[in-house]
């Protein structure tokens, strides 16, 4: 009995991480309105101490308060209280930081120190509180489709609910930190793409720019005239080299989460978030939203696009869509300073990229009303394709945008085309959203099996009143080209109606 009485006197005294509940108590979440404030208020917040103090080891929180007394406060050694004492993660997330040695003469260097430093405290606190469920990061790396992904997106990009709120530059040299904070307005530099959000100013967007081992804070905002955008400070250049510029960067790191905290309570959910890129299953196919322009990649192109369309008709497609005639009604391409816009085959990848950027449908809208005006954007999209004599061939919801800021759809995805009367009816096909009544006899495809996927894939499934029924009936026949369905009563009804009276 005595011996085990020993041993229980030896147990180790197991404390459970506390780093979780420390966090709660040190980061409030800002007022969401901040981030539509002004750039000196932002720049007091960034600066604001974090209460109570950072915890930190004992030993280096010895050895830091010998040499920089002014530490001592914002951070709090963990043999000055239990809380600090047992929240070990966050203790050892700051020690990182302050013993952090940085180097310049790489970006990758640059992007190490700021890994560390915003990045890594960032992820900390997505792992242990709520606001985390609605935030993400993303670090741009080279694209296998070519030099324009990699040059126009962000180094560092992080979301809110797929609003892009918060993101970040970095350069190889301390030299070249002007450089940083020039790519600040040149990338992507608006929290959603323009026009996707109805009625809804966006707020400002968080940004950094590192160079060597500088590190400085910025708002972007667009300046009261409505051109361009603006990077405006919120902090000094923090040098990482030293202990105080270490502290303060990490200080706004922690309130940089509080304005992210404070913006998911009330954000918006993006349909699509800038700057983020999408992949297929198979991971051949990429999008992503650039500044002001979507892009989109195929991977093996002539195993798997040039069975449906060949790259010379891709081209020709979207060249004889971009004549003013044409522009408003159906996706077009969009050329980037230094970038051809048009379909690139290089290496076996076609890359095109395209505007506007709209809100993806995933299904009827709602009312007939809204469906008149959806479907009247498609028939537009296909009379301007059949007048040149090409056939879409892969009508359906997913192909179709809603472009909120004009109230509008518009026809997408030009890769299935092909002409008119042309022959489909060995591999590869059908495709997959294609009936037993697509193909007219021969298995040809023409401009009326256009017209009888609008009658099958957007006006089925939806309770028709009888003009909407008499539309669809003729569409499945036959009986009506793209130009004269535009003329149909029902489309005319709707049509003729201000959005102001929906």
């Amino acid at each position: 009995m005595a011996a085990s009485s020993d041993g229980a006197s030896m147990a180790v005294k197991v404390v459970n991480d506390t780093t979780t509940t420390y966090l709660k108590t040190c980061l409030p979440p800002f007022d969401p309105l901040f981030l539509w404030g002004s750039a000196s208020q932002l720049r007091q917040l960034l600066a604001e101490p974090i209460t109570p103090g950072l915890p930190l080891p004992e030993p280096v929180a010895t050895r830091l308060f010998m040499q920089h007394g002014e530490l001592k406060g914002p951070l709090v050694s963990t043999a000055a209280s239990d809380a600090a004492a047992s929240a070990d993660a966050l203790a050892s997330h700051v020690r990182n930081v302050m013993d952090l040695e940085p180097r310049d003469g790489s970006e990758v260097y640059t992007a190490r120190s700021t890994g560390i430093v915003v990045e890594d405290t960032l992820r900390l606190i997505k792992k242990r509180l709520p606001a985390g469920a609605h935030i993400w990061m993303d670090r741009n790396t080279p694209d296998a489709s070519g030099p324009t992904l990699e040059s126009l997106r962000p180094d560092f990009l992080c979301w809110v609910d797929g609003a892009l709120v918060f993101k970040g530059e970095e350069k190889a040299l301390s030299a070249q930190l002007g450089d940083a904070i020039h790519e600040l307005t040149t990338k992507i530099s608006t929290v959603w793409a323009a026009g996707l959000v109805l009625g809804k100013r966006p707020p400002c967007m968080l940004a950094y720019a590192a160079a060597g081992t500088i590190l400085q804070f910025f708002c972007i905002q667009q300046p009261e005239s409505g051109y361009g955008v603006k990077a405006t400070p919120i902090s000094g250049e923090l040098d990482l080299n030293t202990a105080l510029g270490r502290l303060r960067a990490l200080t706004a790191s922690f309130n940089i989460w509080r304005l992210l905290a404070g913006y998911a309570s009330q954000a918006p959910a993006m349909p699509v978030a800038s700057g983020c890129i999408s992949r297929s299953p198979d991971g051949l196919r990429t999008y992503c939203v650039l500044q002001g322009f979507f892009r989109k990649s195929i991977q093996n192109f002539s195993v798997e696009q040039a069975p449906y369309a060949s790259f010379e008709l891709l081209q020709d497609v979207y060249g004889k869509m971009s004549k003013a005639e044409h522009r408003r009604n159906i996706i077009q391409v969009y050329d980037v300073d230094g970038h051809v816009g048009g379909p690139q085959l290089r290496d076996d990848v076609y890359t095109v990229h395209l505007a506007p950027v709209g809100n993806p449908c995933h299904g009827p809208p709602d009312g007939l009303r809204m469906l008149a005006r959806a479907v009247s954007g498609v028939l537009a999209g296909l009379a301007a394709l059949h007048s040149e004599g090409f056939v879409h061939r892969d009508v359906r919801w997913a192909n179709v945008i809603f472009l909120p800021a004009e109230m509008r759809w518009l026809l997408v995805d030009l890769e299935h085309v092909g002409l008119n009367n042309c022959d489909c009816s060995g591999e590869p096909y059908p495709l997959r959203a294609w009936s037993q009544r697509t193909l007219e006899d021969g298995g040809k495809y023409t401009f009326r099996s256009d017209l009888r996927m609008v009658a099958e894939q957007l006006l089925c499934w939806v309770e028709l009143d009888d003009a909407g029924k008499d539309l669809r009936k003729q569409l499945q026949a036959g009986q009506l080209t793209a130009a004269m369905a535009l003329q149909h009563e029902w489309l005319g009804l709707f049509l003729a109606l201000e959005w102001n009276s929906f």
